[in-house]
């Protein structure tokens, strides 16, 4: 591994503006900026009305809108996120996450190494 300190540098409404979701049947697009033994960081992008199912991951997760409106659900209620908010999930809560407007977010997860 590198010693340098830099893992990458982006652009993140110009990426968002490349990764548009896909005019298909799933109406979402995901690509991996940022992949570490203990990080991972997705730009994820979602046309209004779809949904992420229910699911949980092994490692703490924050959800940071950069353009659209999203809904996330948990089992003890929801959140509305839109631009410039962001929400942060323990490990292991289960959640889905809903577009209420088209637009796309980072996605990141941390876990320790040794997991």
């Amino acid at each position: 591994m590198s010693d340098r300190p830099v893992l990458a540098h982006l652009s993140l409404t110009h990426e968002a503006q490349q990764y548009e979701p896909e005019e298909n049947k799933a109406g979402r697009r995901a690509e991996i900026l940022v992949k570490e033994d203990d990080l991972r960081v997705t730009l994820i992008t979602m046309r209004v009305g779809i949904e992420l199912d229910e699911h949980s991951v092994a490692g703490t997760a924050t959800i940071q809108v950069l353009e659209g409106r999203f809904e996330i659900n948990y089992p003890d209620g929801s959140e509305t996120i839109g631009p410039g908010e962001l929400i942060a999930l323990r490990r292991d809560v289960k959640h889905s996450v809903k577009a209420l407007k088209s637009g796309a977010f980072l996605l990141t997860l941390g876990w320790s190494a040794s997991s």
